[in-house]
């Protein structure tokens, strides 16, 4: 009898992290491509997403050890049962770019526009909080859901929507490209992304992040940026010679997890699921 999918003895000394074309992950894709992480004797098999809602459905059902997601997403998780552990924070900046096209250098001009975003995430968050800031009626503004991170920049670079909430490389790209950076989270609070232990040990959780350490520091080394490059083309899909050309902040290194900011995507998300409908 064939058995099912999800019912399939997995390999518990192969570590199966969760990762989706996001800054912070890039230091996992250069591990694992690299060879550093077979050098330091941690065995990992990467589990490729293009959304975060996809990460969301591999954590419920047990596809994966550790994964690259946020802290509102791990209060709905929570709230459905699953055993999931932000156990580091990341500082993974967002952007709101606006269409060349459009007449608009504030975000306050933005009334009865499109922005896209991935619906209770925390691009949706940083939506809420520019809107309130801004001083727009939610109701004014409409959030088409567009869950895969290359789709949503690629829907505002060929004008199909008016602006989207979109993190690096998908950012940058967008910006020399003509399209306007209205407003950017990197170094403001609260840092929503993490990286969640699932069913990791205690050890392998400590073995990922000094993984992370040993990649962000190499990567920096001369002679990396071929490989890095490599990455963004086939991981990311960016076009070769945007790739090629493309200046990038690097990732940065990962903290603990504050209670504070968990307490406020909880909180968050209880309102919005009240009110998103």
């Amino acid at each position: 009898m064939q058995q099912e999918a999800d019912s399939v003895v997995v390999d518990t000394t192969v570590l199966r992290v969760a990762v989706m074309p996001a800054m912070n992950c890039l230091p996992v894709y250069y591990a694992k491509q690299s060879g550093l992480s077979d050098s330091l004797g941690l065995d990992i098999s990467l589990v490729r997403y293009q959304a975060q809602m996809d990460i969301d459905t591999a954590i419920l059902r047990g596809h994966a050890d550790i994964a690259f997601t946020d802290l509102i997403r791990c209060a709905g998780l929570s709230k459905q049962g699953a055993q999931i552990v932000p156990f580091a924070s990341c500082d993974e900046a967002l952007s709101l770019i606006s269409l060349d096209t459009k007449r608009v250098k504030t975000v306050g001009q933005m009334k009865e526009q499109m922005i896209a975003v991935s619906r209770l995430s925390a691009t949706d968050y940083w939506c809420d909080r520019l809107l309130d800031s801004s001083r727009i009626a939610h109701e004014d503004i409409y959030r088409p859901q567009v869950n895969d991170v290359w789709l949503r920049a690629e829907m505002l670079r060929q004008g199909l929507v008016d602006a989207a909430i979109v993190g690096e490389p998908f950012a940058t790209w967008l910006a020399t490209l003509g399209h306007k950076r209205l407003f950017q989270t990197k170094g403001k609070r609260p840092h929503l992304y993490a990286w969640a232990n699932i069913s990791a040990t205690k050890q392998q959780q400590k073995d990922f992040l000094s993984l992370l350490d040993s990649a962000l520091s190499h990567m920096n080394k001369e002679g990396e940026a071929a490989l890095l490059r490599d990455i963004l083309k086939q991981e990311y899909h960016l076009p070769p010679a945007v790739a090629d050309s493309i200046a990038l902040p690097p990732p940065g290194h990962t903290s603990p997890v504050d209670e504070k900011e968990t307490q406020a995507a909880g909180e968050w998300l209880r309102k919005a699921t009240r009110i998103k409908k």
